[in-house]
């Protein structure tokens, strides 16, 4: 898609996405994608789902009363 990778991550309701061009790689293709999404990186997409998810339970409660 207009030379990049999209990497989504979904989780219930909620969505992650990162954008990478083609250019930003070295040529390793799909590949080298999945040597950037290591065990360190996919803890961190947990922990953010993790905090998503309580921003957007702090919010809907906020416009309840």
């Amino acid at each position: 898609m207009n030379q990049k990778y999209i990497i989504k991550f979904e989780q219930g309701t909620l969505e992650q996405s990162y954008k990478l061009s083609e250019l930003d790689l070295s040529g390793g293709g799909v590949n080298e994608i999945f040597q950037i999404i290591d065990d360190a990186f996919i803890s961190s997409v947990i922990g953010r789902f993790k905090l998503m998810r309580t921003d957007f339970a702090q919010a809907y409660n906020r416009q309840q009363y």
